[in-house]
């Protein structure tokens, strides 16, 4: 049941040299793996921001079309497919909290999609909500039937939610220890790819426009077609969920393709150890056991704390002037588009930049240096916009274009690789459901609440998403250890203190 010091000091050195055996580069078929598998990160970024171009005629086609409700809140020209502007309004409102109403249930999801269908399992089943919402799409369009666009929205949400979850979890499960960095950062790198397309597709002179707005919304029928044929035939389940399913060989096999060679024996006893020999009991980690076991404590409240952060730093805040600080500058109404693609492709190209550095700096630098950077623009940001003369209006598109760098390579996507490195093989199922809960859980109360806070506090907004940024950036320093590199039995002594005896003897019973 127990390990003497000598014991303790081997089997810590023998692991110690199977890991620098292991291949730590990429290889061509983990490169198109991870490709494969993000196609549904590039799906959830593109539904977060594809509603954005066409929403003036969204709103026209919700008010002149036949709907469910024909016969409420007409207008006065007594036309019965007609509605109010604040019928409109209304509904519009419904169809954005639909979509974060479905990303949290599809996060909540998650554990049980995990547990039940595996990693690659789960990807697949996911994919059913984005087919069928893209359809509804087409389906809506055709029919003049905008009920079923109010469906799709909240199918869209769904598949989002599960992919904050599955993803992440497929990465680590697939990658080296050297890599897991980049292959994480990889999720919200192709989220931001399809914030950008949805951009570019959403001009009037492409998508955006009265006649081809269905083809915008329906696009992600590709990708998910083009996800479900390849993880299908050329892609496995991830090495670590085979071993818990004590399928060793096809462990080994699918461990011989993502690497490149034919010994793997090495990482495969890596494995062993971080699964533990108790396979009955993998994956089946309860919420319950996840709130009450002290093991799981503070590696859940720092994952908690990142994901709150991540949504409450202001993200959504800075996209919501972006418009107004845009015209303020002088920038042309028709070109304002532009402008705000512009913010697009800094996102995207500063998350290339993070598959760079995430691996070379570690996760901590790259949490707390931009958060603080972020905590001085925000002050210097909101004094720029209570100054109305145009040169502070121009150094306030500086501070966003700041402030969305410093995103991009800190809160947008560490943790997501954060709450995957930080918990083992049998909680992170249950870990990343409630970590992507509370996610979307936030985001849907600031979806609520924002517009009512800005309309209360107006440019001093910021100030409120400067405090949270800056208590979180504390919290940050003091608790979240260094993830790089490490491995779950490494991340866990550094978050509860634990000595390595005590380690490999729980690990062990």
């Amino acid at each position: 049941m127990g390990y003497s010091n000598t014991d303790e000091s081997k089997a810590c050195n023998d692991l110690k040299r199977a890991s620098e055996q292991i291949n730590q580069k990429w290889t061509l078929y983990l490169f198109f793996c991870v490709m494969t598998v993000t196609l549904a990160s590039f799906q959830f970024g593109y539904n977060i921001s594809v509603m954005n171009s066409p929403t003036d005629i969204l709103k026209k086609f919700i008010s002149e079309e036949s709907f469910l409700f024909q016969d409420m809140n007409k207008s006065s020209e007594g036309n019965s497919s007609k509605y109010t502007e604040s019928t409109v309004e209304n509904i519009w409102t419904l169809i954005n909290s639909l979509f974060v109403v479905g990303g949290m249930i599809g996060a909540f999801m998650s554990k049980y999609i995990l547990d039940t269908l595996g990693r690659k399992g789960g990807i697949l089943f996911h994919y059913i909500f984005s087919l069928s919402g893209s359809v509804l799409v087409a389906v809506s369009f055709y029919s003049s039937f905008p009920n079923l666009l109010i469906i799709s929205r909240f199918l869209f949400g769904v598949q989002g939610g599960m992919s904050c979850s599955l993803i992440p979890t497929y990465l680590s499960e697939i990658s080296p220890a050297s890599l897991r960095g980049q292959t994480g950062v990889a999720h919200q790198l192709c989220l931001t790819i399809g914030i950008l397309v949805a951009q570019i597709f959403g001009f009037k002179e492409l998508l955006g426009n009265q006649t081809t707005w269905h083809f915008l919304l329906a696009f992600p029928l590709i990708p998910s077609v083009i996800g479900v044929l390849f993880l299908s035939f050329f892609f496995p389940e991830t090495p670590k969920a085979l071993i818990s399913y004590r399928k060793t060989e096809a462990a080994e096999r699918a461990l011989m393709k993502l690497r490149n060679r034919d010994n793997v024996n090495s990482e495969l006893q890596i494995i062993f150890k971080e699964t533990s020999s108790d396979n009955a009991k993998i994956m089946n980690i309860s919420f319950g056991q996840l709130f009450t076991e002290s093991r799981f404590r503070w590696s859940l409240i720092t994952s908690l704390v990142l994901q709150i952060a991540q949504q409450l730093c202001g993200i959504n805040a800075i996209f919501f002037y972006s418009e107004r600080i845009f015209k303020n500058a002088g920038i042309a109404q028709e070109n304002i588009q532009y402008a705000i693609f512009l913010t697009g492709l800094i996102n995207f190209l500063s998350t290339i930049l993070c598959t760079f550095l995430i691996d070379k700096l570690g996760r901590r630098p790259l949490l707390i240096i931009p958060m603080f950077v972020i905590v001085v623009d925000f002050i210097v940001l909101t004094v720029f916009l209570h100054l109305k003369e145009s040169i502070f209006s121009t150094l306030s598109i500086v501070c966003i274009m700041v402030f969305i760098v410093c995103f991009a390579v800190g809160l947008g996507p560490i943790p997501f690789i954060y709450a995957a490195e930080c918990f083992g093989q049998d909680a992170r199922g249950a870990a990343l459901a409630i970590c992507m809960f509370t996610n979307w859980v936030a985001n849907f109360w600031l979806t609520l609440l924002f517009p009512k806070l800005a309309g209360l506090l107006g440019e001093n907004v910021f100030i409120v998403f400067c405090v949270i940024v800056l208590v979180s950036l504390l919290v940050i320093m003091k608790k979240v250890p260094e993830t790089k590199g490490k491995s779950f039995e490494e991340i866990n002594i550094k978050l509860n203190g634990l000595s390595a005896s005590n380690n490999i003897l729980m690990s062990d019973i």
